[in-house]
């Protein structure tokens, strides 16, 4: 028993020293890495400057390598002098980076400076990569130090000095968005009086400076997150990241961010409306004015308008006359709306091929109301009724009291407004009982196969000729028109003006039934014979006895 714990005990202490010794070895091998590392950074300083991109990227890949392996090695019990020392060297080699980097970004800023064309592009592109190049090495310090802090390294000079550049690599990336958001207002401002052979080069530089304002910005925006790492303000460079992209985040809620927005928004609107106030006034009145002189001139060319159809000889119906008001005075109002929206400063291409885009949606929507339409513009060449009309549509009866090129109201006998659709009447049967100044009454009257034919017939003449509604011309027809079952049936048909049927028509049948109860003619009542055969009955009463 004592042996087997003395075995167990060796074997712990074994393996506890093997640890510490392979522990040792990685830091003494990370450790040559990194002195490689350093050389070959300085060959990179001396190496041609067509090389060195190139060169610093496989630097820079076998670096994170590099700490890949310490970082594991951190919350280890690692030996902390070898330990500390490396993490120094990765401190001293990243600031190396860094210094590298600031130097070849003054190489290619003095090549932009006298490149053109694309090469220019190019650099200035190349310019913005080696500064977010930069901010990667930023940030690996940032974590360095970290690192350091776990293993109780002493490196407050070093986060003081890191402090330092992050402060100004914020605020050189902070005029630097300034300045590049003013060139590209610029750009804008040209392109708005430019001809049309350069507006292709203004458009791609206004492109380029959009790019690499997209570009600062992230640079930004990552400086400001390592900044807040040691609680360094950000306000004033939150303000213009959010301004710029105008992106809802956190920031937003900010409270110092939020008021600092606030104050710019209200600076910048009190100098716009100390520069722009007079002439705003002057455009609002010049566009009420317009307004008011297009309005009138609606009217007048309504009046005009409405005047010239009444009085036209080609006999225009109401819904015609009201059509052509209606789109004179419209179409003087609409020029009007357009002319004063130009003085305003308002594109009106593009404000109309809006128009257009919306008309396409809206007659998507609309689809049965533009057939209401439809109808109502056949309604209005072919004229099938007009207002004051008595017709019959859509199997109702009355007057035409309004109508539209939507629809369509009835009036009906009995005091009822009815809004009819257009397409309901223009797809159906359209019967106009007042079109025509003249119409026929057409009654049928009864009499008894017992009475005379001759006197029935002249007393139905009497009463029309005596009626003084009924016209002579043309003559009224009286005719014998059918032997039904129970009665001799004649028609009686006079011509009265339309205006009159009703009155005609009630006199007429309440005079027929006078006259013929006077004149002693009957008005039989629907009769059937029936006769029964007694030699049948009898016949079955001596079978059944």
């Amino acid at each position: 028993m004592i042996n087997t714990i003395r075995h167990i005990f060796f074997t712990f202490l074994i393996l506890f020293g093997l640890s510490g010794y392979v522990n040792a070895e990685s830091i003494q091998s990370l450790a040559a890495t990194q002195s490689e590392l350093d050389v070959e950074l300085t060959a990179i300083a001396e190496a041609d400057p067509s090389e060195r991109l190139f060169l610093e990227d496989v630097l820079q890949r076998k670096n994170v390598a590099l700490r890949v392996k310490i970082a594991s090695l951190v919350d280890k019990d690692a030996d902390n002098k070898e330990f500390e020392k490396l993490v120094k060297q990765q401190i001293l080699f990243l600031d190396n980076l860094l210094e590298h980097s600031k130097l070849e970004l003054i190489r290619i800023t003095k090549l932009t400076r006298k490149a053109k064309g694309s090469e220019r592009t190019n650099l200035e592109f190349e310019a913005q990569k080696r500064i977010e190049t930069m901010g990667t090495y930023y940030s690996e310090i940032v974590d360095t130090i970290e690192w350091g802090s776990k293993i109780g390294l002493q490196l407050s000079a070093e986060e003081a000095l890191l402090k330092e550049e992050l402060q100004e690599r914020a605020e050189f990336l902070y005029n630097g968005i300034l300045y590049l958001e003013t060139k590209q207002k610029d750009v804008k401002k040209r392109l708005g009086y430019a001809l049309e052979e350069n507006k292709t080069e203004l458009v791609q530089a206004s492109v380029k400076y959009t790019e690499l304002v997209a570009l600062m910005v992230a640079s930004l925006e990552s400086t400001t997150s390592l900044m807040e790492t040691y609680k360094l303000d950000t306000t004033e460079y939150r303000q213009l990241i959010f301004s710029v992209t105008g992106d809802i985040n956190s920031d937003v809620l900010d409270f110092n961010i939020a008021l600092g927005l606030l104050e710019e928004w209200a600076s910048g609107f009190k100098d716009w409306a100390f520069d722009n106030t007079p002439s705003i006034i002057v455009k609002v009145l010049v566009f009420c004015l317009i307004l008011w002189i297009a309005k009138s001139l609606s009217k007048v060319a309504a009046k005009a308008i409405k005047k010239s159809v009444s009085h036209s000889k080609m006999n225009f119906s109401h819904l015609m006359q009201d059509f052509f008001v209606s789109i004179g005075s419209k179409a003087v109002m609409f020029i009007g709306i357009l002319i004063a929206l130009s003085q305003l400063g308002i594109e009106l291409a593009p404000l109309l091929t809006g128009f257009g885009v919306a008309g396409v949606i809206i007659g998507f929507a609309l689809q049965d109301t533009l057939s209401n339409f439809a109808s109502g513009l056949m309604i209005l060449i072919y004229r099938p009724f007009d207002v004051d009309d008595m017709v019959e549509v859509a199997s109702i009866t009355g007057k035409v009291s309004h109508m539209s090129l939507v629809s369509t109201t009835v009036k009906t006998i009995d005091n009822q407004i009815l809004v009819i659709p257009n397409n309901k009447i223009w797809g159906d049967v359209i019967k106009n009982i007042t079109a025509e100044t003249v119409r026929r009454v057409d009654m049928v009257f009864g009499i008894g196969y017992q009475d005379d034919i001759d006197k029935a017939k002249a007393v139905f003449a009497e009463i029309l000729e005596a009626h003084p509604l009924v016209l002579k011309s043309p003559e009224p027809m009286i005719k014998l028109h059918v032997l039904n079952e129970s009665s001799v049936d004649f028609v009686v048909r006079p011509w009265v003006k339309t205006d009159d049927y009703w009155d005609v028509y009630w006199d007429v049948t309440e005079t027929v039934k006078k006259r013929l109860d006077s004149e002693g003619i009957t008005i039989p009542f629907p009769q059937r014979d029936v006769h029964l055969y007694q030699h049948q009955v009898d016949n079955q009463q001596s079978e059944n006895t």
